[in-house]
């Protein structure tokens, strides 16, 4: 009898029968089997792996470690052992390569893959089963995983042009792939603004190429100021980066950015370049940044560069680019004419095609397949082995198939993290306001346009980190990465029929935000909701135990903000903004108190909808007032507007009587200035959709926190009449001033109010809004009270300066001192608090 005490402990802390606990795995496995009961890890627990997994050994001892805190020595076996963790490779899994098995019972933990990646793929999960929320450390749920991925390609491109990434932030960035089971990291080495690799046949490419500032053969852009910027890796560097992402179940593509893109080069070389007696600029205002198609050498050097790669990175394929040639300087190139002359070409099309055939040829040379963006498939036929990537939207993706090329589906309306993740956010906005249930929302097979068979030539889906905007705020890269990229991982992977955003995202605010904190990652947190209604302004937390905090003074909260408990009693809800906070590094964007909806509708038939609503309640003081039309979501955006009208006590305000499509998101303006409690105000709006297809907008009427006095704007600068300087006059926050040069010493532009201004502060933001680009770095602002003699103010800080007048203000006048270094500037409109 006292024999058996001990055993029956022993057997009890094997079969410790709990409730079951969310394991919370993302991407989501295709099957999971879990029991009410856990195996205890033994304090002396013996880890086998494969021996032919030994390069990876130190990688798996030292996650097992950090994260269930297993401080044990890796043995290498074939076999299974009893109360071990093991993780063997079995080739005759009937199973695709990147699967895996995953089981937890009372005998220990086994793990095998039919290969390598399926191995590491199924340590992965293992690693979040044990930092899941639920999971009581020491212990692991018995459970049996059956997984394996959706597709064969799970990609995530950053680009370390225009802003240079170290090596051991690459190898961060890799980590966090592999933890999602994110097989291929897409390294954009080379641009207009840097070339990043050591070429040691070419050894100016990285000298001169890789860096931009005074002096430098690339001028300063994207933040990097007037100082010396830049860095590259070397080719030991690169090996080191290769193997190390190799031992995480990672390949890495790299990508050489021809033939355009490539100022870099030609700033290094100017002979790989055009000689061409008219100057034309790229999409990005780049000039002489294309490879001359034309000079028969120039193959020879790419040749030479290619094989290089090939050296550095044993993957299969090697990107090419393609995108946004800037074909018009090959029109004035004789060298490049002389090529369409000789092969019967019409247009540069056709040049650019010849251009990527000879790749294909040298590529294929060195034992790789190219690949590149969807613009190489214009001009002619390509080799059917060559990749495409879709990156400017789904139907290009399907061109792609339709030609037979193996395919990737990169839209950078859902894929592209260089978006802005909400309106009042940085990054870019071209494709789409990009938050991470968008990206969720992304279906990579268009099955209505494909047949089975076609469908099989999709690949994969990857995601983009372009650069541009990722200089500050410090660590942007990753707030803007994720978890956008945990939404990308469960696409690439798990079954479509699983995907359930509710359910994705109780997964990833339960355990995994606070996996990613486990990771170093100072991520995007979610946002709260904070609703002014009736005096009262009530915040809804974006998940259960989010920390928010509020400032009362219109200013972006801190982590020593007062922390929100209940709901505030305000009639000054404007100058509120709240924000969650996860930890010392992540946060989430600040956000203001709004009012809900004046109104609201949804229709899919072909009707005709009159609306009348009483707004008394929502309206609150005289001022400017904006009425907005933001569709419902995705595809709701059809119908039109019209007869939209402002009623005070039955009298009208105000009409705007033309069409105003619903996809434009109209913003027009109202000015109140006869305000009273008593006063009774009604809006009526006309909505005609005239086919059968979703029409749903919410209609929000908020008082602008700004004032817009009359202004008249004057430039030393030449005009450019696309964006004129009156629209520095409308205070509308999308239109701004655009030059078509850059700016320079001794230039100047003269805000003149009409009449005097009384403000307690003036904000001056030069740049694209939200787009820290085309800035003044250089220059000051300086106010008059009577519109002759000025005071000087504040020196511009990252292309913005304030003034706080004593008096009212007659002018404001933006003194520029030296050029921004870009190929244009930008103004906004002027910032005017009451």
């Amino acid at each position: 009898m006292k024999k058996s005490i001990p055993l029956i402990a022993v057997f009890l802390s094997f079969l410790n029968i709990l409730q079951a606990q969310k394991l919370d795995i993302i991407p989501k496995p295709v099957k999971i089997e879990q029991q009410e009961k856990v195996f205890v890890i033994p304090s002396s627990v013996k880890i086998i792996v494969d021996k032919r997994m030994q390069k990876s050994t130190d990688y798996i001892g030292a996650g097992l470690l950090k994260n269930a805190g297993i401080n044990s020595i890796v043995t290498t076996g074939n076999t299974h052992k009893k109360n071990a963790i093991s993780f063997l490779i079995d080739e005759k899994m009937n199973i695709p390569n990147d699967g895996y098995e995953l089981k937890v019972t009372k005998k220990g933990i086994f793990v095998k893959g039919k290969s390598l990646n399926g191995v590491l793929n199924g340590f992965q999960t293992l690693l979040q089963i044990c930092s899941a929320k639920e999971v009581k450390k020491g212990t692991i749920p018995f459970v049996k995983i059956e997984d394996y991925p959706r597709f064969e390609w799970r990609g995530m491109m950053l680009d370390v042009s225009r802003q240079f990434f170290d090596k051991g932030t690459v190898k961060n960035y890799i980590d966090w792939l592999a933890a999602h089971k994110m097989n291929i990291f897409h390294w954009h080495l080379t641009d207009d603004n840097g070339w990043r690799v050591e070429i040691k046949s070419m050894p100016d490419l990285t000298l001169k190429g890789a860096w931009r500032g005074p002096g430098e053969v690339l001028l300063p852009s994207y933040g990097s100021g007037n100082k010396r910027y830049g860095g590259y890796y070397t080719q030991d560097d690169i090996k080191e980066v290769v193997a190390y992402a190799s031992e995480r179940g990672v390949s890495i593509m790299p990508e050489i950015e021809i033939p355009g893109h490539s100022r870099a080069v030609t700033a290094s070389y100017p002979e790989i370049g055009c000689v061409t007696t008219q100057e034309t600029k790229s999409v990005q205002g780049e000039v002489k940044n294309v490879w001359c198609v034309g000079r028969e050498e120039n193959f020879e050097i790419l040749d030479g560069i290619i094989k290089e790669f090939t050296e550095m990175f044993p993957f299969e394929y090697i990107h090419i680019a393609g995108d946004e040639v800037n074909r018009a300087n090959w029109e004035h190139c004789p060298k490049c004419k002389g090529v369409m002359e000789k092969e019967g070409y019409t247009d540069t099309f056709q040049l650019q095609n010849y251009f990527f055939k000879r790749m294909e040829k040298i590529v294929e040379k060195y034992g790789r397949k190219a690949a590149g963006w969807n613009e190489i498939m214009k001009g002619g036929v390509l080799s059917p082995k060559t990749e495409i990537f879709a990156w400017q939207g789904i139907s290009y993706g399907i061109e792609s198939v339709k030609k037979g090329h193996p395919t990737i589906m990169i839209p950078g309306q859902y894929t592209y993290f260089d978006m802005a993740q909400s309106e009042n956010e940085r990054g870019h906005r071209w494709a789409a306001i990009t938050d991470t249930k968008r990206v969720y929302s992304f279906e990579p097979i268009p099955q209505n346009d494909l047949s089975l068979d076609e469908q099989k030539l999709i690949k994969g889906v990857q995601g983009a980190l372009w650069s541009e905007y990722l200089d500050l705020p410090t660590r942007f890269m990753e707030y803007q990465s994720y978890p956008r990229i945990s939404a990308l991982s469960e696409i690439g992977w798990s079954k479509k029929e699983y995907k359930n955003w509710d359910d994705f995202y109780g997964r990833l605010t339960n355990s995994h935000l606070q996996r990613l904190a486990n990771m170093g990652i100072a991520f995007r947190d979610f946002p709260p909701t904070a609703i002014y209604k009736s005096g009262s302004i009530t915040v809804t937390p974006p998940y259960e135990g989010a920390v928010v905090r509020y400032d009362t003074q219109g200013n972006e909260p801190t982590r020593q903000s007062p922390l929100y408990t209940n709901p505030i009693q305000t009639k000054e809800y404007e100058k509120y903004m709240f924000r969650t906070f996860f930890n010392e590094d992540t946060a989430s964007p600040a956000v203001k108190a709004e009012k809900l909806p004046v109104a609201t509708w949804s229709t899919s038939k072909i009707e005709i909808l009159n609306v009348s609503e009483n707004i008394s309640e929502n309206i609150d003081k005289n001022g400017i007032w904006y009425l907005t039309f933001d569709p419902a979501a995705d595809g709701t955006n059809n119908g039109v507007i019209r007869a939209i009208s402002l009623f005070e006590n039955d009298k009208l305000i105000q009409t705007y009587s033309e069409d105003r499509a619903l996809k434009s998101k109209p913003r027009l303006r109202f000015v109140i200035d006869n305000y009273n409690d008593k006063n009774s105000y009604r809006l009526d709006f006309t909505v005609e959709n005239k086919e059968a297809k979703e029409s749903a907008a919410k209609v929000n009427f908020n008082c602008s926190p700004y004032l817009e006095p009359e202004v008249k704007v004057t430039s030393s600068m030449v005009e450019n009449p696309k964006f004129p300087f009156t629209r520095l006059e409308d205070y509308n926050v999308e239109s701004y001033l655009r030059t078509d040069v850059p700016c320079a010493n001794g230039d100047w532009i003269l805000y003149t109010f009409t009449n005097p201004v009384v403000s307690s502060k003036i904000d001056v933001l030069t740049g694209i809004p939200h787009h820290p680009r085309f800035i003044i770095n250089d220059g000051y602002v300086e106010y008059s009270y009577n519109g002759v003699d000025f005071i000087k103010g504040e020196n511009f800080d990252y292309g913005n300066a304030s003034i706080y007048p004593k008096q009212p203000v007659k002018a404001i006048k933006i003194v520029i001192t030296g050029t921004n270094n870009e190929p244009i500037m930008a103004a906004q409109d002027l910032r005017i608090n009451p």
